[in-house]
């Protein structure tokens, strides 16, 4: 089974072909990593669409354990809202401290990555969706 791309040109939207498809495990993995990317209140049609990833202070976590287990819950329950083609979903955050220097061995920055990973049920076929991982970096905000 297929699926259109999300990153499709913007030109090929425009003329009268057939746009690229992906299989739709791809086309999961795109939309999940757009739901990860958005913040809270940026979709303006949908203000509950987006992952309170964004919305921490992370230097003031407290109880790590407890913070990511909320953290997979929110991102779950974001996806179960927002992924119609899943039904059940998975998922796991990881997260490591990164401590950046300069090539004096001098501190540049400090920040925290996030290793999400999702898995779950597709809803056509009841088939375990491969495990996808996603990586987002915070404190500052990026992501890969």
């Amino acid at each position: 089974m297929n699926a259109y791309t999300l990153v499709a040109p913007l030109a090929r939207l425009m003329q009268p072909r057939h746009l690229p498809k992906v299989p739709v495990v791809e086309a999961i993995r795109q939309h999940i990593d757009l739901l990860l990317a958005t913040r809270l209140g940026e979709y303006r049609f949908d203000p509950l669409m987006g992952s309170a990833v964004w919305q921490g202070d992370y230097t003031a976590i407290t109880n790590p354990t407890i913070w990511k287990g909320e953290t997979e819950q929110a991102i779950a329950q974001l996806i179960l809202r927002y992924e119609k083609r899943l039904i059940t979903t998975r998922v796991y955050v990881d997260v490591d401290d990164l401590d950046e220097t300069d090539q004096d061995g001098g501190p540049v920055r400090a920040r925290k990555r996030l290793t999400i990973r999702v898995g779950g049920t597709l809803f056509a076929t009841d088939e375990a969706l491969p495990e996808l991982a996603f990586i987002l970096y915070i404190n500052p905000v990026a992501s890969e």
